[in-house]
């Protein structure tokens, strides 16, 4: 380039000169490169003593360093990368089993970081069956403090550790092994260390796909088989990974409670450990499990649905404290429940001898059953709602056969509480509709009915609600406004879909055409709208006016560009670029 500043033109000279010389140095067979190092002075690396000190110093440090005991080493900070196949997994299951023992960390934290997708895979190996004995895992485990069940099925540590005794009890396995001394580990018990990580590697894996709701009870099940697997050697960190995965598995672990009448040894004994786990994290209380799941509706809906089957009677009245909530999901769940419980055959009623205050004895009720419960329930909640629908106490007479109609009390009684909770609700819906369609402003109007749809969704079945948008859409495309006809007439057309599938239909071609006509989108997003216009009515005569009407290149070729002469224009754009790239350094370089 003739203009360029001389400075420039010199820059460049450099560069090109040392980029020959070092052309000129790779093309030579052998190279002599004699490079001497030293720390101070160069008369301190001269003198004899200085160097014979320094040595010392150096040899020092490495002998202290090689006495000291090795660790593994803590993983870098920041997120693991997750196996990304079945083959990945695999490949890092291995490289901690065989592998050297000293980098099992890093397969280790990448398997606990494990997606949903590889479930399973993760499920497959925390089943696997184990060789070592169980003695082996307790003896290695004890040196992080491990807390393995005895043949009992206690706790040794956890008794000891509630008790007052100063013992080393861990809190995470995972953790605890991976940076375990060596010098604590024999080359017996190698192999049991490096199951014991992958064990505890796949269960941190699940306690994270656990909260996926898909597979949340899946993961539940597993955990609750692994707990009791090998003896119950990883019982305490199953328990850990339940708790981890929180509420997320509080309806699948009350669907594990349920037994059946006669119940074998196994599902008895995941039942009472069900319990236990959800009495660590204070969900056993119905009350408690309500209170915590309040703000997730589809959480507390699962549990209620939960409840209703295993006809738990203590929940009665936290069941019927959502029979009237403004969340469909949550208020069906509620109600299907308790109905569970006032309805269907008699529960069996358990008796206890009583001594009587002659000397006798006697039979008694040992405690009331889920339908008295849920009867004591609802003449309460209907005592507050209507009294005057409550009948009169209807008390079964001793030895006396069954009355259906004392039998039909407590049903009767919550037909007519969800009766009432329906009309006083569809009396405050429409009062709400009625106050905000007879407002004389259409903004105003509108606005009201989106906040109420948003606070009760079961107000879009009212037919005033999609006339007043219907109604709204008009206006506004009358006034010139299509995009806020198109909005509207598309809020409209999602109300009627199930009542009236027509007049959706001719809505939501309404707001194609307005947003087609609205001159807010390009060319070709015209193109987009109108043919999906035509594809959803192919004989309207508005839609092909609209398209005869639209310039011709728009609708001149709907097809992509050929792959190969997109590469080609792709390769010419490359080629056009290098040629100026080397044009423009020649004229630099000149």
């Amino acid at each position: 380039m003739n203009d360029a500043r001389p400075w420039t033109r010199l820059i460049a000279r450099g560069v090109s000169i040392t980029a020959c010389a070092l052309a000129l140095a790779a093309c030579r067979g052998d190279l002599d490169v004699d490079i001497q190092t030293s720390v101070g002075t160069r008369a301190h690396h001269e003198d004899p003593r200085a160097h014979l000190g320094d040595i010392r110093t150096v040899a020092q440090a490495l002998f202290s360093r090689a006495a000291a005991p090795v660790t593994a080493t803590a993983a870098p900070a920041g997120p693991a990368r997750p196996p990304t196949s079945n083959t990945d997994l695999a490949d890092l299951a291995l490289a901690i089993r065989k592998g050297a023992i000293d980098e099992v960390g890093g397969p280790a934290r990448r398997i606990a970081a494990s997606p949903v997708a590889l479930w399973p895979e993760i499920r497959a190996a925390l089943v696997v069956p184990r060789r070592s004995p169980k003695g082996d895992y307790r003896s290695l485990l004890a040196a992080i403090g491990g807390d393995v069940p005895n043949r009992y099925g206690h706790f040794d540590l956890s008794w000891k550790k509630a008790h007052g005794f100063t013992v080393k009890r861990s809190e995470d396995w995972f953790e605890d092994l991976l940076v375990l001394p060596r010098t604590k580990l024999s080359p017996v018990l190698a192999p049991v260390y490096r199951d014991c990580v992958l064990q505890t590697a796949l269960l941190r894996a699940a306690a994270e796909i656990g909260k996926n709701p898909g597979v949340s009870s899946q993961v539940i099940d597993v955990l609750l088989e692994v707990a009791f697997l090998h003896e119950g050697t990883f019982r305490d960190e199953v328990a850990r990974t339940i708790h981890a995965v929180g509420d997320e598995a509080v309806a699948s672990l009350w669907r594990a409670t349920i037994l059946n009448d006669d119940p074998d040894e196994e599902a008895q004994r995941r039942a009472e450990f069900a319990a236990i786990a959800l009495d660590r994290m204070d969900r056993w209380i119905p009350e408690r499990a309500e209170a915590a799941l309040r703000s997730e509706p589809r959480r507390l809906a699962d549990l209620l649905d939960v409840w209703g089957e295993a006809r738990n009677g203590n929940a009665a009245a936290t069941m019927l404290a959502h029979v009237d909530s403004r969340v469909p999901r949550l208020r069906a769940a509620a109600r299907a429940a308790f109905s569970g419980l006032v309805e269907g055959p008699l529960p069996k009623t358990i008796s206890r001898r009583v001594r009587l205050l002659g000397g006798g004895t006697g039979q008694a009720q040992a405690f009331l059953n889920y339908r008295q419960r849920a009867a004591i329930a609802v003449r309460e909640a209907l005592a507050r709602s209507q009294p005057s629908a409550i009948e009169q106490p209807c008390e079964p007479l001793p030895d006396a056969p069954p009355d259906p109609r004392c039998e039909g009390q407590p049903s009767r009684h919550a037909a007519a509480l969800f009766a009432v909770l329906d009309a006083r609700r569809q009396a405050e819906s429409t009062a709400a509709i009625d106050a905000a369609v007879s407002s004389a402003n259409s903004e105003t109007t509108l606005g009201e009915l989106d906040r109420l749809l948003a606070e009760r969704p079961e107000l879009g079945d009212e037919p005033r609600v999609a006339a007043a948008y219907r109604h709204g859409a008009a206006q506004a495309l009358v006034d010139g406004d299509a995009l806020r006809g198109a909005a509207l007439s598309r809020k409209a057309a999602v109300l009627l879909s199930a009542s009236d599938p027509t007049a959706a239909e001719t809505l939501r071609l309404q707001a194609l055409l307005a947003e087609a006509d609205s001159g807010a989108v390009p060319a070709w997003g015209r193109q987009m709208l109108l043919r999906t216009a035509e594809q959803l009515r192919p004989d309207s005569p508005q839609v092909a006016a609209a398209i005869a009407a639209s310039p011709p290149t728009v609708f001149g070729s709907t097809h992509p560009l050929p792959t190969d002469r997109l590469a080609l224009g792709c390769g010419c754009v490359v080629l056009a670029f290098a040629c100026i790239g080397g044009v423009t350094r020649r004229r630099t370089l000149g």
